[in-house]
């Protein structure tokens, strides 16, 4: 009888702790699949989305971050196999409430910078842009273009064509012919100047 009495008396409570017991698996569960890592599987640039991949599972498609979306706006498409964060703000199993924060490095996709004061970015087709603000020089390469600024001098160079500029000067070359713009004129070098179509030097 006493014990049938004290299994009435805890019943609500036993019953209270299991619905407990209930919530907490739910939020555990909700807070393990808050944020994961991720793999971009598909990318659809004209939306802006994109599936990734996190364990088994595989999200719908997704919005992804960019550097910045406001009066300010620069778009950078995520690539095939990159890796990511997967931030589901809806706590869902699926992902439908799900966005990819991009930018980390991976074996396939290693950083092209490891030097603190270097921050560079590499192009898809190579071309290259880095700004080292220890040394204030700046780097810019397309292929056989080329550009190299710092505080002092800049040198551009297309192919044959070289460009030099230093806080005096400033010199172009094509080959062996030249020009240079100083303080004092212009200096051509070479065998011909020619002005619309009048050589206006010696032969």
């Amino acid at each position: 009888m006493f014990d049938a009495l004290l299994r009435m008396q805890l019943a609500p409570i036993v019953e209270r702790l299991a619905e407990m017991e209930t919530q907490f698996e739910d939020l555990y569960r909700r807070a393990e699949s808050f944020c994961r890592i991720g793999v971009c599987q598909e990318v659809d640039a004209a939306s802006n989305t994109c599936k990734v991949s996190h364990g088994e599972l595989l999200t719908p498609a997704i919005r992804f971050f960019n550097p910045s979306a406001g009066a300010q706006t620069e778009t950078r498409i995520p690539s095939v196999g990159e890796q990511c964060l997967v931030l589901n703000y809806g706590g869902g199993e699926g992902g439908a409430q799900s966005v990819a924060l991009f930018g980390l490095h991976s074996d396939r996709f290693p950083p092209v910078s490891t030097v603190a004061t270097l921050t560079r970015r590499r192009h898809q087709d190579g071309t290259q842009s880095d700004y080292d603000d220890a040394s204030h020089v700046f780097n810019w390469s397309n292929g056989p273009t080329v550009f190299k600024g710092s505080r002092d001098r800049v040198d551009v160079s297309i192919g044959a064509t070289s460009l030099a500029m230093t806080a005096q000067n400033l010199e172009l070359k094509v080959g062996a012919v030249g020009m240079v713009l100083d303080a004092s004129g212009v200096h051509f070098s070479g065998p011909v100047v020619d002005h619309l179509g009048r050589v206006i030097s010696p032969r």
